[in-house]
């Protein structure tokens, strides 16, 4: 069995897959076993929906400086906003059961996450204007999807920043929003969040000593 699970989550340009890709080098020097998955936002049961959100004008796209930007506004439809995080789920749990199958056997593996649970959870969150959806039944069951061993870590950067640093997310109408939805998550569900502001060294030397990754890359 997998024996050690990291999940690096936050905000999106708050430096997730950097971190991962340093962890993963660490891990390549000390000839250890992992794997990197990512999961969010799948499509499956939702499918539909989401063509519907697009026909009624839930869901709009337009291209600013040749960068192509979406924005759900499912907030503005209680049936899309009650419905769509329902069926999020269901899909969610089968992705999550396909990827999952082939870890279960694996001995002295590690595995790395770069996006799941909580990233889906937070796209809702701010796609249907429910900042307390984590608080639901629905929201608790996308949380039990994350095993018990894992260690989390939230990377906060601020909005300024971001856009500075992930050129996609420079005209993100909703950033400021989902960086305030990981405030919230990581206040209520007790997760350590990492000050990403901080130079990358000072970061990753932080994150490898409490992963016991001690040495410096």
């Amino acid at each position: 069995m997998v024996n050690s699970i990291i999940y690096i989550t936050g905000s999106d340009g708050s430096g997730k897959t950097t971190l991962i890709n340093l962890i993963e080098k660490k891990l390549l020097e000390e000839n250890k076993l992992y794997d990197t998955i990512w999961i969010r936002s799948p499509k499956i049961f939702s499918k539909p929906l989401m063509a519907y959100c697009r026909i009624a004008g839930l869901t709009k796209y337009k291209t600013i400086g040749g960068i192509k930007c979406g924005v759900h506004e499912f907030y503005r439809s209680p049936f899309v906003s009650w419905l769509f995080p329902f069926l999020q789920l269901i899909d969610f749990k089968i992705k999550k059961s396909i990827i999952f199958r082939k870890f279960h056997r694996r001995k002295n593996h590690i595995l790395l996450i770069d996006r799941f649970a909580i990233d889906t959870l937070a796209d809702l969150m701010v796609d249907t204007g429910r900042y307390g959806l984590h608080l639901t039944k629905v929201g608790k069951a996308f949380l039990n999807t994350i095993p018990r061993n894992t260690k989390i870590f939230v990377l906060k950067v601020d909005e300024k920043e971001i856009r500075l640093r992930k050129k996609d997310t420079l005209y993100d109408a909703h950033l400021s929003k989902r960086i305030e939805v990981f405030d919230i998550l990581s206040k209520d569900l007790g997760i350590k969040v990492i000050d990403n502001n901080r130079p990358l060294e000072t970061v990753r030397n932080e994150i490898f000593n409490k992963l016991g990754l001690n040495g410096r890359i």
